[in-house]
């Protein structure tokens, strides 16, 4: 089992209630379409199905077809080996324990997803010095130290039955805009029992639980988004610790210059506080801080 930091920790516990939701759905559907035992053994397979988070050839497949990745040819491969060979000597683990993928895209970007796979774009490959390069790795590696990729995937995995049920609902209410007349009586019907669910937990003091856990899913995005921005810098922090902080700070100025952070100001305060990324701005700041620090 992968190491879990603080914000992988709280991005877990904070996906709890989406993962009731989910319960609930598929229970809910479960019955609808089968009766007794087959039914409690459809729910009891989607609580095991997280478990495919660690299967190899399910990560292989997601890494292919989910995030449209490919294997790095030979030369990609010569020039990745040779900075991934340094930043798992400095880190001390077994560099064939990750496996290393290329995505097709012209931008400076790593990624890190559940199981053992990295990732960085052929642009970085192919632009970044090799100490650069190595700061995007390590950047990468943290994220899996701290237990973040496969975190956030059994999170999104348990939240997902949820999720498409309010998907659902929210194409309904779009749908029914089109027609006036049956969008007015659509959410009367919607607003209506929610309101007399509530009116009569208040009268008879009875209940409470349903109404925390039908608003409760709600209150999660912004808790999470703060902590997978902490998640960002604390990988920051440990390819800093391998040594590369001012690699990184380099690499994340060349983010900036290539308009990394504009998008995020056209956002607002909204696109601020539901961000799962810090600004670099903010990136660049907390590596200077710790060089600072460090009396570097």
């Amino acid at each position: 089992m992968p190491r879990i930091s603080v914000p992988s920790a709280a991005e877990l516990i904070l996906g709890i209630p989406w993962a009731l939701w989910s319960f609930g759905v598929v229970s809910w559907f479960s019955a609808l379409i089968l009766n007794g035992f087959w039914a409690v053994l459809l729910v009891a397979l989607w609580i095991l199905s997280g478990l495919l988070v660690f299967w190899a050839p399910l990560e292989d497949y997601l890494a292919r077809y989910a995030f449209r990745l490919r294997r790095p040819t030979l030369m990609e491969q010569q020039k990745l080996d040779a900075a991934w060979l340094a930043v798992c000597s400095v880190m001390n683990i077994n560099p064939r324990y990750h496996k290393l993928w290329v995505e097709e895209a012209d931008s400076l970007n790593g990624s890190a997803m559940a199981g053992r796979s990295i990732a960085v774009t052929r642009w970085a490959l192919s632009s970044l010095p090799p100490r650069q390069l190595q700061a995007v790795l390590a950047h990468e590696l943290g994220h899996h130290q701290g237990g973040h990729p496969w975190a956030g995937l059994v999170a999104f995995w348990y939240a997902l039955p949820g999720r498409l049920m309010v998907g659902a609902v929210r194409w309904l209410f779009q749908q029914s805009a089109r027609f006036p007349a049956l969008g007015c009586l659509f959410v009367a019907i919607f607003v209506g029992g929610y309101v007399g669910l509530f009116m009569y937990t208040v009268v008879f003091h009875a209940d409470w639980g349903w109404a925390v856990y039908s608003v409760l899913p709600f209150l999660v995005p912004i808790p999470l988004a703060w902590f997978s921005r902490r998640g960002e810098l604390w990988a920051d922090q440990v390819a800093a610790d391998l040594g590369y902080a001012r690699d990184m700070i380099t690499v994340l100025y060349d983010l900036q210059a290539q308009g990394d952070d504009v998008a995020r100001r056209a956002a607002g305060w909204r696109g601020a506080l539901y961000s799962h990324h810090p600004s670099i701005a903010d990136r660049i700041t907390a590596l200077e801080r710790y060089l600072q620090n460090a009396g570097s």
